[in-house]
């Protein structure tokens, strides 16, 4: 290879990993990701960095719950906005690092999935032969029984007395 191959070579890898560190940049930028809870009284903003940028609440958000379940909806989401940060990053990291050790290091700080909420199971209703939508009346409450008496005391030290059943006085 004379030199001034190697030099043409050289200069169109430097253009490549130019192009690629233009495409991580723009790519970067756009990483931050925007969460909203389901029925949208509440979004989280955050930066690739994963820095919170955007907190917004309806007047909907605040009311009928407590400051605590609030709290949790708001960091839920957060944590929900750093983890699709921080897939956006390794995305756009992507075509720099490939199968490098560096991007095994991007990826393994990912933060956890959040857990699925359980879905509530809906009420089972008692499969009858004839249904009505009647309500049901309550069990009447249970009958108290009068307090017995107290019994006599038996008196048992005579076990061979002439008191028979067998026979008929």
């Amino acid at each position: 290879m004379t030199p001034e191959e190697w030099l043409a070579n050289f200069e169109t890898k430097i253009a490549d990993v130019r192009e690629k560190a233009e495409e991580f940049r723009a790519g970067l930028e756009a990483s931050g990701t925007t969460v909203a809870s389901p029925d949208g009284t509440i979004r989280v903003g955050v930066a690739p960095n994963g820095s919170l940028t955007e907190l917004q609440l309806t007047d909907s958000a605040l009311t009928g719950k407590s400051g605590a379940k609030l709290a949790e909806e708001i960091l839920k989401l957060a944590r929900k906005a750093q983890r699709g940060a921080a897939v956006n990053v390794a995305a756009a990291f992507a075509p720099l690092g490939g199968d490098t050790e560096a991007m095994h290091m991007v990826t393994g700080y990912l933060p956890p999935e959040e857990p699925k909420e359980p879905v509530a199971p809906e009420p089972s209703r008692e499969r009858r032969l004839w249904q009505h939508d009647e309500p049901e009346t309550p069990p009447p409450p249970p009958v108290r029984r009068p307090p017995r008496p107290p019994r006599p005391p038996r008196d048992d030290d005579d076990d061979f007395g002439d008191n028979t059943f067998l026979r008929r006085d």
